[in-house]
């Protein structure tokens, strides 16, 4: 068992690359379940609108 890192009181946890590539996987999939409902509920700002809409230069710009 693990013993608690004293500078965080929690567990110390170094994941195996196995493990790591499950993690990426998981939150991988996460992101990809996140954009698809934000796209179906049409929530503004989601990827595929910022990906259509055109970069926008602020007014306010500083000076070279």
């Amino acid at each position: 068992m693990d013993r608690d890192n004293p500078s965080t009181g929690r567990p110390n946890f170094d994941p195996t690359k196995a493990e790591r590539g499950e993690l990426e996987d998981l939150i991988d999939d996460m992101e990809k379940r996140v954009e698809s409902e934000r796209r179906e509920r049409r929530v503004p700002g989601n990827v595929a609108e910022r990906e259509e809409s055109e970069p926008t230069v602020p007014d306010d710009q500083a000076p070279d």
